[in-house]
């Protein structure tokens, strides 16, 4: 479970920022398990899930994937002469079986130039390591198997990564849990795979949640369609299937969605579901195997094909501990504004799940704040607040700008034609 996530000199995120998900009212876990992000378009809000997303891909693929000598593919701030040239940092607090561990790293582009990792067992600092250039310094506490870590991590690899790669077991446990979040943008959020690879993690999905709820998620959204499976099966998977045996079987074949229309049963193929259906089943296919292993999901503009509503029975599924046992985190970036209001009589989002990002004009760098820095009272309409401007992050347009231009235009184009 995460409990922040900071970065610094990453796209417009030029400062180091912070999304912090330790609860600021009273709550039972140690992490709220949705935060929204709201901001105008170009503020920094898709950079937030970006930084994350390029966070966890050092973390996998920087020992087993990157060539030994190819530089580090930094994002920098790119919108003043020094920043560019200067490091790009990403640290993030987490629990991991009930110990509190702070896991972090620097980069620049020949490589790494720091790495640390902490633990606090009984909320007392530990030293595991910490690294500059090439040099490790090992806490007493960490087990063997240092050496061997050591022995093949490169200028361009995490030491964690290299640990993971040479079995280490405590290390391994923290790699597994850092590289395991999932994050959706614009290449993943709508499209849905006809290899079989997501109908096979589909169904053990629903098979880890019970099929139960299962149904409950797809008849909530409405959308027409009754099944999913793949083509020329007539039963669909039998919830019971194992995965291997699911993935084989959908390997070669397309999906498909069963219509019912009166008594009769229609299928149609995958290529005529509507951008709702597909981006709806993508979001549950992901958030049932987020919820199941305990992780987190970051997706970009949740709101892109979907209606308010499902957005917020999505939500309800990270919200209610007892369909979230594990705790699995929910972060996503959205323009809709009705999510800060109230659905069905409940509100929505809590007053410390709701995160604002802001574009300095000036500079171009982004600014992320929560928003209880507004110290806003329970039962406040967020919603109409934020649409006013009270807490910022919105655009800033002038009243008659629009207007005025196609005037201007039009004016333009009559004396165009008079001529």
């Amino acid at each position: 479970m995460l409990l922040s996530f900071r970065v610094a000199n990453h796209g417009s995120l030029r400062e180091p920022q912070e999304l912090n998900f330790v609860p600021v009212y009273e709550d039972d876990r140690p992490a709220v398990t949705v935060a929204a992000i709201f901001g105008a378009n170009a503020s920094g809000k898709s950079t937030v899930v970006d930084a994350f997303q390029f966070f966890t891909t050092v973390v996998r693929d920087s020992q087993a994937r990157w060539l030994p000598e190819a530089p580090v593919p930094l994002r920098p701030f790119l919108l003043d002469h020094e920043s560019r040239h200067e490091p790009s940092s990403y640290a993030v607090d987490l629990l991991v079986k009930g110990v509190r561990y702070v896991y972090g790293f620097s980069l620049a582009g020949p490589g790494i130039i720091d790495e640390w990792l902490y633990a606090y067992p009984k909320g007392r600092k530990r030293v595991l390591f910490e690294r500059n250039g090439m040099t490790m310094t090992y806490g007493a506490t960490l087990a063997g198997g240092r050496v061997a870590a050591e022995r093949i991590m490169r200028l361009n690899s995490l030491y964690l990564s290299a640990a993971a790669q040479s079995s280490h077991r405590e290390l391994g446990v923290v790699w597994s849990v850092l590289e395991a979040p999932l994050a959706l943008g614009d290449a993943t959020r709508q499209a849905i795979t006809e290899d079989g690879a997501t109908a096979a993690l589909f169904y053990e999905a629903f098979e880890t949640l019970g099929l139960t709820l299962a149904t409950e998620v797809l008849a909530a959204a409405d959308l027409g369609a009754h099944g999913i499976r793949r083509h020329g099966q007539k039963d669909g998977y039998s919830p019971r299937e194992k995965l291997s045996e699911a993935r084989a079987a959908a390997s070669s074949e397309s999906l498909e969605f069963v219509h019912r229309v009166g008594d009769e049963e229609f299928v149609l193929p995958v290529e005529f579901e509507s951008a709702g259906t597909k981006t709806w089943l993508n979001m549950v296919i992901a958030a049932l195997t987020v919820i199941a292993a305990g992780t987190s999901m970051w997706v970009d503009e949740i709101d892109v094909s979907l209606h308010p509503m499902l957005t917020a029975k999505l939500l309800t599924l990270f919200q209610n501990p007892e369909l979230n046992p594990l705790g699995a985190q929910l972060i996503f970036t959205t323009h809709d504004a009705s999510l800060l209001g109230t659905m069905l009589g409940e509100q929505v989002l809590r007053r410390d799940q709701v995160w604002f990002v802001e574009k300095d004009a000036g500079t171009g760098a982004s600014e992320l704040y929560p928003l209880s820095d507004f110290k806003p009272r329970k039962g406040e309409n967020f919603e109409r607040r934020y649409l006013a401007g009270s807490y910022g992050a919105v655009p800033l347009l002038p009243d008659t700008a629009f207007e005025d231009m196609l005037k201007k235009y039009w004016g333009a184009h009559d004396e165009v034609v008079s001529a």
